[in-house]
């Protein structure tokens, strides 16, 4: 699934730079496939504490804009995210909920560092929240695509059901599932 978004961040004429954050060095091989900056968290930093040394990176580097996305997103499209960044270009804070509506799957802030990315459970009201807080009203967009992730078995029984031409939907159809297909 990485290696899919990678692709599909790739394919976005507005992203200057693409930084993979992780504490797995296999992970690492994956970025340096792709051509994609790695940044390496540090041992056992967390999600949040990663994102918030992406962020900063971000700001010595000079970037006037972050957008964090998960790299469990195996059906968003390069317009999807084209159109995310054409939706939200006069705000400071734009969101995009996962499928069950509790998750934030894209974040995107201008300048980077406007909130502190709060990513986990019930994650998109807290940065609702966060925003708030800072005075920012933020926009939320919903995108079929930059929602769908994959939490649990019944996600990948789902998504094996779709036509993905991807190399996640190639790999799909390689396993074998426990739970039926949906």
């Amino acid at each position: 699934m990485l290696t899919d978004v990678l692709r599909t961040l790739r394919k976005v004429r507005r992203i200057n730079s693409i930084t993979v954050v992780s504490a797995d060095f296999d992970v690492r091989k994956i970025a340096r496939m792709m051509h994609v900056h790695f940044l390496w968290e540090g041992k056992r930093r967390g999600l949040n504490k990663g994102l918030r040394l992406a962020v900063r990176e971000a700001k010595r580097q000079g970037f006037s804009a972050a957008l964090i996305l998960p790299s469990d997103l195996p059906v968003v499209t390069a317009d999807e995210i084209t159109g995310l960044l054409q939706l939200t270009e006069n705000y400071s804070i734009a969101l995009t909920p996962s499928k069950e509506g509790s998750g934030t799957n894209a974040l995107l802030m201008r300048p980077p560092g406007a909130i502190s990315p709060a990513f986990g459970k019930s994650s998109f009201r807290r940065h609702l929240a966060i925003a708030k807080r800072a005075g920012i009203s933020p926009r939320v967009v919903k995108s079929k695509g930059i929602a769908w992730d994959v939490d649990n078995p019944e996600d990948l029984a789902a998504l094996r059901s779709l036509p993905l031409r991807n190399q996640t939907g190639r790999f799909l159809r390689t396993m074998e599932f426990a739970c039926p297909r949906a």
